[in-house]
């Protein structure tokens, strides 16, 4: 599970709600994903100033098709997100203790130190098919990176129908 940005154009009075750290507009998008590289689950409604948090309480409050996971399975998440029953965050580094997480600190570095450690460098590696799959759709759809003067609501319907595309 992991949220991606996808820029849109919006009448100005609304440019507030949908302006994102990224200095522009856009819709925060929550989506889970297979190891085969498809969209299982989307939550394509939160404004681009929205927190991944935010994003995921709005999933679940007010969609009755997101579904944790069964027991003793867990979404795989960011940091981001809450390591709560079902949700898998990485280690974090403490004051006193520093713990690595992203590839390329495991990959152009020394092995991982401890079980954090071997934890997070897995945990990124799993995390990273969420990532490809992100770029491989996005890539996919240039839409999607210049929407046409549309209403917010055909934008967000765009998305979707690119999304399901992607899985077909």
């Amino acid at each position: 599970m992991d949220g991606t940005h996808v820029c849109v154009k919006v009448p100005p009075e609304l440019q507030g709600m949908y302006w994102n750290r990224h200095d522009n507009a856009s819709l925060n998008i929550m989506a889970i994903c297979d190891l085969n590289m498809l969209f299982t689950y989307l939550w394509n409604g939160a404004p681009g100033s929205c927190h991944d948090t935010a994003v995921l309480t709005m999933a679940q409050e007010s969609d009755p098709e997101f579904l944790l996971p069964p027991m003793e399975n867990y979404y795989v998440v960011d940091s981001g997100y809450p390591n709560r029953q079902g949700f898998s965050a990485p280690y974090k580094s403490s004051r006193n203790n520093v713990v690595r997480y992203h590839m390329s600190q495991f990959n152009y570095g020394p092995a991982p130190r401890n079980k954090e450690e071997l934890f997070n460098r897995y945990h990124a590696s799993l995390r990273s098919v969420i990532e490809r799959t992100f770029g491989v759709w996005k890539k996919k759809w240039r839409i999607l990176c210049d929407f046409p003067i549309y209403s917010i609501n055909i934008q967000q319907r765009v998305v979707m129908a690119t999304m399901g595309l992607h899985n077909f």
